[in-house]
């Protein structure tokens, strides 16, 4: 009897296993279609308005139409509905079951507190706790980072500031008719480069830059002489690249605050991903900045996320004239000088004798 008990317990634990794993790979799978654009179907869409639209986490009202105006305009004009049309566009109760599962299986884009509590998902130790309530319709911060150098004399680390999801979603599209239109079925890797792909690299770059005029790019540089942990000094020039960017984004009025930062990484190690982005969100949180509010931090896939592929070509151009400033008949040099004199930015004013993390100048350049 209780080798049986046993036993159906152990079958119990891997069901739960499995199950673990079948949720961790579609959340997976979500954010890589929702930051890529590639929406396919309700549930990517769903998450897609959760991630851009503050107020659609706490308001089904607010997800539909949200999402009826963003997904079904042909039949929403956005102002008025009639009941022949409701009965025509995705019903609330369908999309709140997706925004359900999003928030509750998931743990993607969450509501605030107050809401979960309402809704009855708050965890129970968490019920009595006193949170910081958000502002109604939270504007966002989307953060996307990329480093090179670990191998190299000087670490460099990249930042790509999105603050329109919405209209980057527009550009995404554009940029998917283009390479189909082209029919390019590869990744666009600074280090994948070739030659035959150089003018396609360069109109790549160009397409992004105009459709997305809001963006904002940020760099910042250390010499590596005398750092031992090569890992940890990655670590802090993201959380200064992160820290002092919003310093910046605010006090020049381009996206002041309040704002909820979202942070996307390209992913290379599950493992050290995750204790990367535990160590910045324990950092920025320290930092009691004043209108900051924290939310989803993630390692993701770069295959058709356009942001992770600009910020690698972005940071891989600076990277590539630090270190071959002379080299001029190559490729890559011809790529690199072209995204850097696009972007409009002078390699001069980089201090490369500069090694401690906590003094580096992070680089701000708005397109």
């Amino acid at each position: 009897m209780k080798e049986e008990e046993e036993k159906n317990n152990e079958e119990i634990e891997s069901s739960d296993g499995n199950i673990d794993e079948k949720i961790e790979k579609e959340k997976s799978e979500l954010l890589n279609k929702v930051l890529s654009g590639n929406l396919e179907n309700k549930r990517d869409k769903v998450g897609f308005i959760l991630n851009n639209n503050t107020s659609a986490r706490n308001s089904d009202i607010e997800l539909a139409w949200s999402y009826w105006n963003t997904f079904e305009d042909h039949l929403f004009n956005g102002n008025s509905i009639t009941k022949e049309i409701l009965k025509q566009l995705t019903s609330i109760n369908s999309l709140t079951r997706s925004r359900a599962r999003i928030q509750n299986e998931y743990k993607l884009f969450q509501a605030d507190h107050a809401v979960k509590k309402h809704r009855g998902v708050l965890a129970n130790e968490m019920k009595n706790l006193a949170v910081e309530e958000k502002p109604e319709g939270l504007e966002t911060y989307s953060v996307y980072i990329d480093e090179t150098g670990k191998t190299q004399d000087y670490l460099s680390v990249g930042s790509l500031w999105v603050v329109d999801g919405f209209k980057a979603y527009q550009a995404y599209n554009e940029i998917k008719k283009w390479k189909d239109q082209n029919n390019i079925k590869y990744e666009f890797h600074f280090s994948h480069l070739s030659k035959n792909k150089l003018a396609k690299y360069k109109e790549f770059f160009l397409t992004f830059l105009k459709l997305n005029p809001t963006v904002g790019f940020k760099v910042i540089i250390l010499n590596k002489k005398g750092i031992s942990n090569i890992n940890s000094a990655i670590t802090d020039l993201t959380f200064h690249i992160i820290h002092k960017g919003i310093n910046h984004e605010h006090s020049t009025g381009r996206a002041p605050l309040p704002r909820l930062l979202q942070v996307w990484i390209d992913n290379e190690e599950k493992g050290s991903d995750q204790l990367k982005i535990e160590n910045l969100k324990e950092r920025i949180t320290g930092q009691s900045i004043s209108n900051l509010f924290l939310g989803d931090f993630h390692a993701v896939d770069s295959y058709e996320n356009f942001g992770i592929q600009i910020v690698d070509i972005f940071i891989a151009s600076i990277n590539r004239r630090i270190h071959n400033p002379e080299s001029t008949g190559n490729h890559k040099d011809e790529l690199a000088n072209y995204v850097l004199e696009l972007l409009k930015f002078d390699l001069k004013s980089i201090n490369l004798e500069n090694n401690e993390t906590d003094k580096s100048t992070v680089f701000n350049l708005n397109y």
